[in-house]
């Protein structure tokens, strides 16, 4: 019968070996097993029956440093630890300032902060003391100078070195990145676009652990990296405030996300969620929503209870409606719901008495049009870009605090008389319609600064525009049948008007 770990340990048991003999028989076998999983049985089997000698310490010793297998390493490590603690403090030291695998660094600073000694704290503190790497002694320099560093615990030590470790790995490998360092702990980190190239995909392949370590991030950017799910490794975060995972290929969230509690920004444009979870309502410090380009058809009624929510950006899904709930969001100061199938735009947006900003451009089965504008007392900036619009209700004269109105490629041949309440107007997008001709009030839009007529049938303009002082940029460039500019144009452009005719 083969001689196996599992045969030496049971004759042990059975005391028809000594300790010695089975500690002889499985050294051979680490020594000269054609297998890895034969070595690694043998080192289990030696930490079972305790073995404590200068021959099993050079054993392990040597393994730990040296073997060509990572796992009999670790393994090699752990057995250290658990036979040997006080004599293994000197390998550790030393394979800390020389191992170059991150994985096996975070193992030995890991067994250093359980061993939780004065010896090991100091070589961890030692190590931090020669770190090299300028944001990190920045952070730290402070902690440094006042000898604050050694009050810290040894948990907060080892967790600094283990962040530098992975943050030395990541530049080793990535060569260029973005991060921002408090108190020798990661708290930004930016690995956008790192999965077109080898490298960047074993930072990704490994990121559930990455995360693991880095539990003190406050702010995550994983944009254009192909991934398809949400990393359940972010779901452990309890610190995190910023999400940024745009541009991947995310096709579902897990409930889970619900445990995100402290989380303000989400940014998940431009994905393929086709639903969000309802518990997604529980992120009740969520400030900012990004879900711009996905198929969201519907959103969970749950959806009202994000009362911190200032932005919301919908655009490009395929709502045909929105969820009553939504009128709750009183804190809400930007819309988007261009491009979607929206039908009607709801009565009860008038409660939203913070919004401000709203986009509808692109939804050009819009039902209530005309009757939309008494909803929007307060809005700032209106999008109604490629919406079928024929004729403007004299309504939209009662927009008194409206900044910006964008209005390109729709179908107006004139504007209402009611236009001229907008004192507030400061940029006036009309480009390709189908005007023919600007009315002569156009001079009562005294805060008006750019103005785009782009692509319309114009022939000339008032000789009133020439008042509108505010004016710096108009755009006529697209009216084939334009003759000239009025003098008070020319004027206008000796005081700094830019105008585009091309």
């Amino acid at each position: 019968m083969a001689l196996t770990p599992r045969k030496i340990f049971e004759d042990f048991k059975k005391k028809e070996i000594d300790k010695a003999s089975a500690a002889d028989m499985l050294i051979s076998l680490i020594e000269n097993a054609y297998t890895n999983k034969t070595r690694l049985e043998s080192i289990q089997i030696l930490q079972k029956i305790e073995i404590k000698n200068n021959k099993i310490f050079s054993i392990l010793e040597n393994l730990f440093i040296s073997d060509a297998d990572e796992d009999v390493r670790i393994l090699a490590a752990n057995t250290l630890k658990f036979l040997f603690q006080e004599k293994a403090l000197s390998p550790l030291k030393w394979a800390l300032d020389h191992e170059k695998s991150w994985r096996f660094l975070i193992l030995i600073v890991s067994i250093l902060s359980e061993l939780n000694n004065d010896e090991s704290k100091s070589i961890l503190i030692e190590k931090i003391i020669k770190f090299n790497n300028y944001e990190f002694t920045t952070s730290l320099s402070s902690l440094v100078k006042t000898k604050e560093i050694f009050s810290l615990d040894i948990k907060n030590l080892a967790k600094i070195v283990e962040n530098y470790v992975l943050i030395k790995y990541f530049e080793d490998i990535l060569k260029v990145m973005n991060y921002k360092v408090e108190k020798g702990l990661i708290t930004e980190l930016d690995l956008s676009f790192i999965g077109n190239n080898t490298s960047g995909w074993k930072v990704l392949n490994h990121l559930s652990e990455f995360i693991s370590v880095l539990s003190h991030l406050k702010k995550l950017e994983l944009r254009s990296n192909r991934i398809g799910k949400f990393p359940d490794s972010l779901f452990t975060l309890t610190s995190i405030k910023y999400i940024d995972l745009s541009h991947n290929a995310l096709y579902k969230l897990s409930d889970e996300i619900g445990n995100l509690t402290t989380l303000e920004c989400l940014d998940l444009r431009f994905n393929i969620l086709t639903e969000v979870p309802s518990s997604m309502s529980k992120l009740t410090n969520l400030k900012i929503l990004d879900l711009k380009q996905n198929k969201l058809s519907i959103l969970p009624e749950s959806f009202g209870e994000l009362i911190a929510l200032e932005v919301l950006n919908l655009h490009g899904n395929k709502l045909t409606e929105l969820p009553n709930s939504l009128k709750n969001l009183t804190s809400l100061n930007i819309l988007k719901l261009g491009l979607n199938n929206l039908k009607f735009l709801p009565e009860w947006i008038k409660n939203l008495n913070s919004l401000k900003k709203l986009g509808l451009g692109g939804n050009k089965s819009l039902s209530n049009r005309k009757g939309m504008f008494k909803f929007l007392p307060f809005i700032t900036e209106l999008n109604l870009y490629d919406n079928n619009i024929k004729e403007l209700p004299e309504s939209i004269g009662s927009l008194y605090s409206l900044e910006v109105l964008k209005l390109p490629n729709n179908q107006l041949t004139e504007l209402p008389d009611s236009f001229q309440n907008l004192k507030s107007l400061k940029k006036l997008d009309l480009s390709w319609n189908n005007l023919a001709s600007i009315p002569e009030w156009i001079s009562s839009l005294t805060s008006l600064e750019d103005l785009n007529l782009r692509g319309n049938k114009l022939k000339t303009l008032p000789e009133s525009i020439g008042t509108l002082s505010s004016l710096k940029f108009l755009n006529l460039t697209l009216n084939n049948d334009f003759i000239q500019l009025p003098k008070s144009i020319i004027e206008l452009q000796n005081k700094g008007l830019e105008v585009f005719l091309l």
